[in-house]
């Protein structure tokens, strides 16, 4: 797990604290600043600031590596599986199933997206040119029991830089009827009222 930019901060302070600490007691607790001459304070005083700045480098690097993640992700598309079309059960009302299965971008477009669709043993191989904020790509559809017990969607894609990234993504129907989960539609907010 990454350290956040807080931690970072906080370790570099009690870092300039520890450093300032030492370098005034290694000069007599601090009492004997008023002694040295001045070339000595000179010294003393620009070791300080070399020590300083490079705590200060350390801490802009980091943020810059930080700043490079944060914006990274930005333009990353962000992909996953939804399932549409249920399938009810009439007695309970229960949804038992569904019958279609898309691939929802909610990110950046995602270009050149080769997708991979495997179930019950049999995998497809699809292809879309490029995939917008908000599209869907349906992948699937049929009877909810062609599934099988495990659905496996692997994907590449790339992002609007040409970077190239791959994402599978899996739904477990064997342990999700084993855990006794009842499937739930997810409503589009734009759409609820």
């Amino acid at each position: 797990m990454p350290i956040s930019m807080r931690s970072v901060y906080v370790i570099t302070g009690l870092l300039v604290l520890v450093v300032l600490v030492s370098t005034g007691a290694y000069f007599g607790v601090f009492g004997s600043l008023l002694h040295l001459s001045a070339a000595e304070q000179t010294l003393l005083f620009t070791v300080i600031n070399l020590i300083a700045t490079v705590i200060f480098a350390l801490v802009a690097t980091i943020n810059m590596l930080e700043s490079k993640k944060v914006r990274g992700e930005m333009v990353r598309p962000h992909l996953a599986l939804e399932p549409a079309f249920f399938e009810y059960d009439m007695k309970t009302g229960d949804i038992v199933g569904f019958t279609c299965l898309n691939l929802l971008n909610g990110g950046t477009v995602a270009r050149d997206v080769e997708i991979d669709f495997c179930c019950s043993g049999k995998c497809t191989a699809l292809y879309a040119a490029s995939v917008g904020t908000n599209d869907r790509v349906q992948i699937w559809n049929g009877r909810f029991s062609e599934l099988g017990s495990n659905v496996t969607t692997k994907v590449r894609y790339k992002n609007m830089f040409d970077k190239s990234l791959e994402e599978v993504f899996t739904i477990n129907i064997d342990s999700i009827r084993k855990a006794n989960r009842k499937f739930v539609p997810v409503l589009n907010s734009a759409n609820a009222k």
